[in-house]
């Protein structure tokens, strides 16, 4: 996080000297997504994995009508909400809560609880998927439900 923290002021930095020495351009924004965030959506501790970490990142879109299939993680997951509004089911064995999310809204994910989103609009979902896991762990395990 230290080092994400780091690179990103480097890079306001060097845009907002860029504006200046260029005159014309816009100014660098930031919009904080989330914030040092500590658990996940469903209120679970979570930590990173030590052993033979690795980050992968996506974007999943889901079409109207489209569902993830069941399915849960291993690892910390972070989702971002770019576009559409997503329903997510999550099942933690004494029953289902379902909780909706906008574009624009940011979650780390529910670690090993099984869970299906559905896009129950008439507009595509997009969402951006970042993984921290490692070699040992699955970022996604598809269940059969």
């Amino acid at each position: 996080m230290k080092n994400l923290a780091i690179v990103a002021g480097s890079l306001l930095l060097v845009g907002m000297l860029g504006g200046c020495a260029a005159g014309s351009e816009e100014p660098v924004s930031s919009t904080v997504l989330l914030d040092k965030a500590d658990a996940t959506v469903l209120g679970q501790d979570f930590s990173y994995p030590v052993d033979s970490p690795e980050i992968s990142s996506s974007i999943v879109v889901l079409q109207p009508g489209a569902s993830t299939g069941w399915h849960f993680h291993e690892a910390p997951m972070y989702a971002d909400v770019l576009e559409g509004t997503l329903e997510v089911t999550y099942d933690d064995g004494t029953g289902e809560k379902t909780n909706t999310y906008k574009a624009g809204e940011a979650i780390m994910e529910g670690l090993d609880v099984a869970h299906n989103g559905v896009n129950a609009t008439s507009s595509s979902v997009s969402i951006l998927v970042v993984n921290m896991g490692s070699k040992n762990l699955d970022n996604t395990v598809l269940l059969d439900r």
